[in-house]
């Protein structure tokens, strides 16, 4: 459908030294809002600057002086890391879910309510790799090199040609990087379960599949665990922790710590509230809360912390 089309109106004020702005704008063609309006738009579709023209004379009715802050830029999710891609010219779409995959289970970033957060594994594989290989570890590098695969994949460059021309300082730098690079290691997490063959506080480890648990006096000792991630939830079927899971092809869900004698799971986050009109439990969907039940259809909106 066609886009919107809008009339913006922007005013210049003049106060004594001082220069203030203003706009405003008004919908002049609906296009696709003519079907679809979400409540943010809704309440932009008209803004009213009243009766101006250029040199009149305004009266201040009132002042309200307020402060602000310069915020950080926003952390990226995975929609919005994709178009900084696209943005740069790296990666294709069949690449993008593996990059992001791939960083997130080298736990370079983690990932919490949509938000992607650098991990300190990655500041640091992030600031050696950008010390030891600069030319590659470069976005302009990577856009480009990108591009000339293209021209490979269609014959118009000789594979060897684009080799060639970066392997020779590659091999150099990796070469230094090996003998040079300094040796990084992160301390473990110390969780709160106990071994239960020596009674050491064990501690968060990460394997190919994800994170365990593991005795720190290993080889003494070799007890392990699965890690199970406490969401502060209770077992709305038995009243144990509920925990963090995943399916074999990584999906996440939810269940209770006691599986299998618990068979409680949820594709949704649960959540402590309970339905008031049926009594189930609610599960998180966005900035909603659901009832469990589909078939009682209650909703209403999180409350903010």
């Amino acid at each position: 459908m066609a886009p919107a089309v809008y009339e913006t109106t922007s005013v210049k004020i003049e106060a004594g030294s001082q220069l203030f702005t203003t706009s405003a704008s008004r919908l002049t063609f609906d296009g696709f809002m003519s079907v679809y309006v979400e409540s943010d738009d809704e309440e932009e579709k008209n803004q009213v600057l009243g009766n101006l023209e250029k040199g009149a004379v305004l009266k201040l009715d009132n002042l309200d002086p307020s402060q602000h802050f310069t915020q950080p830029p926003a952390h990226y999710t995975e929609a919005s890391l994709v178009k900084a891609l696209e943005e740069q010219g790296i990666g294709r779409p069949s690449t993008y879910a593996p990059t992001i995959t791939t960083i997130i289970a080298r736990r370079y970033v983690v990932k919490e309510s949509k938000n992607l957060y650098v991990t300190e594994l990655g500041d640091v594989v992030n600031r050696i790799m950008k010390n030891s290989f600069p030319s590659i570890v470069d976005l302009n590098f990577t856009a480009n090199m990108e591009s000339l695969l293209d021209k490979v994949a269609d014959g118009t460059v000789p594979w060897k040609t684009v080799v060639s021309n970066f392997y020779p300082d590659l091999d150099e730098a990796v070469k230094i990087a090996e003998t040079e690079l300094e040796s990084v290691k992160i301390a473990d997490e110390v969780s709160d379960e106990v071994c239960d063959l020596c009674g050491r506080q064990m501690v968060i480890k990460y394997g190919p599949h994800g994170k365990f648990l593991a005795c720190p006096g290993f080889p003494d000792c070799k007890n392990t665990k699965p890690y199970l991630e406490k969401i502060g939830v209770p077992c709305p079927k038995c009243g144990k922790e509920v925990v963090r899971k995943k399916t074999k092809k990584g999906r996440l869900y939810f269940g209770c710590e006691a599986n299998p004698e618990c068979d409680f799971m949820s594709w949704q986050k649960p959540s402590t509230q309970k339905c008031p009109k049926c009594g189930s439990y609610m599960v998180e969907k966005g900035n909603k809360l659901l009832c469990s039940d589909e078939t009682c259809g209650y909703r209403t909106d999180k409350a903010e912390k």
